[in-house]
């Protein structure tokens, strides 16, 4: 029994191998013959081109040249807009794109200064002209920045991998029908699970890339018209643009050292309020020292005062002393020498 399940499990895995295949050669097919597969942005059928034989007259029509596939395009725009009335302009934008089949994902403003950010959705296949009148009818362009990005491959990629996946559940789902232990039905429930969170994966994804390519996204950014701007504007280059980057630059650097003075300031304060007193205590009590006496020599003075008088005592007053005659009591007893 269980080798019979196994068999059953491995044709069913080649029988979802075999509809993926297929699946992706029917795509590729009507593709390439205009099928259903093949349409346009619009969402209708390319319509195929006819021409006359030469032969025979120029008779009836003998023969259809398909036109070339339909693209799928991701396109995503932002425009910049200055506006007179920045809430005028918007509800225009949203009445126009409203108008044309889209909607407004998502939208904010301020009010000082006065400016307003759009997300439009549009229908691709108006998104041209739709952008053209935007930007001539809100107000006056700064700038346009646009992408687009051909998807088509990882849509046809997609569409084969969500087949093929519909076609694996449904052969574990017939394999589940032919189980008969407790153990055979516990592990094909598991694939099922499995295969199921694949294909709801996938078919997030298949339905995120329609909307992409079915509608394209754009950005309006409205700022209002102030002379400042205005200025700003004109004066952004030469001579008066360069004095009021420079004077900019200035009061920049101005407002950072009051910036940093401020910073300071209270430990300034404090540094006064400790610091003035104790100075001033120090000058009181240098002014209540007694003063030196009249002819006294100074502090620290006083040896070297006496080593003064010791060598002016040894000099004397007339200098230094000549050697004078012994005196009789010098002499030697005995009388003085014979002659």
């Amino acid at each position: 029994m269980a080798c019979a399940l196994v068999l059953l499990l491995l044709a069913g895995a080649l029988a979802a191998c075999s509809g993926g295949s297929s699946g992706g050669s029917s795509t590729s097919d009507s593709a390439g013959g205009g099928g259903d597969a093949a349409v346009s942005r619009n969402g209708a059928a390319p319509e195929a081109t006819s021409y006359r034989s030469p032969k025979d007259g120029g008779g009836r029509t003998d023969a259809k040249v398909p036109l070339p596939p339909a693209r799928s395009v991701v396109y995503t725009a932002t425009l910049r807009v200055r506006a007179d009335d920045v809430d005028a302009s918007a509800a225009k934008a949203k009445q126009q794109v409203t108008a044309e089949g889209g909607y407004v994902e998502q939208e904010t403003g301020t009010s000082t200064p006065p400016s307003s950010t759009l997300r439009l959705k549009i229908p691709a296949d108006r998104y041209a002209g739709l952008l053209a009148r935007l930007s001539s009818e809100l107000g006056t362009k700064r700038s346009l920045s646009q992408q687009a990005e051909d998807v088509t491959g990882e849509v046809a990629d997609v569409d084969s991998r969500v087949r093929s996946a519909q076609a694996a559940l449904a052969s574990f789902r017939k394999l589940l029908d032919k189980a008969r232990t407790v153990g055979e039905v516990i592990n094909v429930e598991q694939e099922i699970a499995t295969r199921e969170a694949d294909l709801e994966a996938l078919q997030a994804r298949q339905k995120s890339l329609r909307e992409s390519t079915r509608y394209a996204t754009l950005t309006v950014e409205l700022e209002a018209r102030t002379p400042a701007a205005e200025d700003d504007e004109e004066n952004g280059r030469g001579f008066a643009g360069g004095l009021r980057d420079g004077w900019d630059a200035f009061t920049a650097f101005a407002g950072g050292v009051a910036t940093v003075l401020g910073w300071l300031l209270p430990f300034l304060v404090a540094a006064a309020v400790i610091g003035l007193p104790a100075v001033a205590v120090r000058r009181r009590l240098r002014g209540r020292r007694p003063a030196p006496a009249p002819g006294s020599a100074p502090p620290g003075g006083e040896e070297r005062q006496e080593g003064q008088e010791r060598e002016m005592a040894a000099v004397g007053p007339a200098g230094p002393a000549a050697p004078s005659a012994p005196s009789p009591e010098d002499l030697p007893p005995h009388g003085p020498p014979p002659r």
